[in-house]
């Protein structure tokens, strides 16, 4: 559970690129490595389209 590891690097790409990004993983949905990075992506991605 470290969101600053993937929130620095995502935060840098353009957001529509992230919301990209996110669907392929949940569709692909990788090793249990991710997971929890997906839970977390997504929380991230409501409060960036809020903003």
């Amino acid at each position: 559970q470290l969101p600053q590891k993937r929130q620095l690097p995502q935060k840098r790409q353009p957001r529509q690129k992230q919301q990209q990004q996110q669907l392929q993983q949940q569709q692909q949905q990788q090793p249990q490595q991710q997971p929890q990075q997906q839970q977390q992506q997504q929380k991230q991605q409501q409060q960036q389209q809020q903003r």
